[in-house]
């Protein structure tokens, strides 16, 4: 008589958690008779058309300026702003060039997508003539000479000594973590009967965090955090076992399972210490077949914290300020209520910072006091993104 039984289950879970943040410069609505009013509606279209080719951008943020914040050359640099902005974020979040270059070219369509739309209201209102059509041309002349300027293919095509244009400074932190779990026990007894049983766990989190901020003021964040873990277990028999070889069979089963216990929490030690213990009844037995495996890694890119296309070098305060920052932001982050999955946000956050520190060719190459001095300073800053307790 053969009696074959199997089962199996798959669990999986997936979280993710995006978060943005986008805080620029967008006092009462004038009317669209007027120049301003005109300006204010071609940005706004132009602004929101580009929000939806860029993931992660928006125009909520924005608010209303006042009418005279509403000239062609005002209006063309905050949308090519907008744009560089969203560009920023992008290498923030690891984007290639490529995957930036299509932003770009996406960015641009919707430019256009934006100008004609607010072209057509305007028109419709009988409105696009005269010093107010004037302004839309110009407005849109200058717009995509600032986009053509932010082109990536451009960028790589221009001499290292090229003249620099606008300043954007930006902050990027990346890990992540992955581990594996596989346990498979295969056993034969004195009667020819097989017993498989098998079992995998798959864990995967990874954390991104991102913000640029050009000379303005104007800023852009993004925060992205996934959690995935997939479970997977199978039990199978060939044959028909008898009372004897299950009570065989359930004893070795209890003590490998304590075994892979403190295998798979990090104890091999314990674990190997453990192997000669496992009850092997030979009487109803034949052979076992036990492999464990376990493997965990953990990865995070550098932070990488620089102004490109400066006019000019930047002051040690323009320095300590963008540093602050960058300290404001990552603090603002670890603090957001949607993070309440992590017991200790801050502290994850701190972790990170502290990690890709030490992994800096810089820190790696200094002697035993320079990092001693270096591990301090670091220390210190995540001290300020500890929450203050009350008492």
């Amino acid at each position: 008589m053969s009696i074959q039984a199997q089962f199996s289950s798959l669990v999986a879970n997936t979280l993710t958690l995006k978060s943005h943040t986008q805080v620029g410069a967008q006092a009462g609505s004038p009317s669209l008779r007027e120049p301003a009013g005109a300006l204010s509606s071609l940005q706004d279209k132009a602004l929101s058309a580009i929000a939806r080719e860029i993931p992660g951008m928006d125009v909520a943020g924005l608010k209303k300026l006042d009418p005279n914040e509403y000239t062609p050359e005002k209006v063309a640099d905050r949308i090519t702003r907008f744009v560089a902005l969203g560009l920023e974020n992008a290498r923030a979040r690891g984007k290639s060039e490529e995957e930036i270059q299509s932003l770009y070219e996406s960015a641009v369509r919707g430019a256009e997508q934006g100008f004609k739309e607010a072209k057509e209201i305007l028109s419709n209102l009988r409105v696009l003539e005269g010093k107010v059509a004037e302004q839309v041309e110009a407005t849109e002349k200058l717009t995509f000479e600032g986009l053509a300027k932010l082109s990536p293919a451009l960028a790589r095509a221009e001499p290292k000594n090229a003249p620099p244009t606008a300043a954007i400074s930006g902050l990027a932190v990346a890990d992540r973590y992955q581990k594996a779990e596989d346990f498979s026990l295969r056993l034969k007894t004195r009667e020819g009967d097989e017993v498989e049983i098998s079992f995998s766990r798959n864990l995967e989190t990874q954390g991104r965090f991102g913000f640029s901020q050009d000379g303005e003021g104007n800023s852009a964040s993004v925060l992205d955090i996934s959690r995935s873990e997939s479970t997977g277990y199978q039990f199978s028999v060939k044959g028909d076992l008898s009372e004897d070889e299950l009570k065989a069979i359930q004893k070795l089963v209890q003590d490998v399972g304590r075994l892979a216990n403190d295998f798979f929490g990090g104890d091999v030690q314990k674990a190997f210490e453990q192997a000669p213990d496992v009850r092997f009844d030979p009487s109803q037995l034949a052979s076992m077949n036990l492999t464990l495996s376990r493997s965990e890694s953990y990865s995070a890119a550098r932070i990488y914290e620089g102004t490109q296309r400066l006019e000019q070098p930047e002051s040690i305060q323009n320095a300590g300020r963008r540093l602050g920052h960058m300290m404001r932001e990552l603090r603002e982050t670890a603090e957001r209520p949607e993070l309440g999955f992590l017991s200790r946000p801050d502290q994850t956050v701190g972790q990170l910072l502290k990690g890709l520190v030490e992994q800096d060719g810089r820190f790696q190459n200094a002697d035993a006091d320079q990092q001693t001095r270096y591990l301090e300073y670091v220390q210190r800053l995540l001290g300020s993104l500890t929450p203050e307790q009350s008492n």
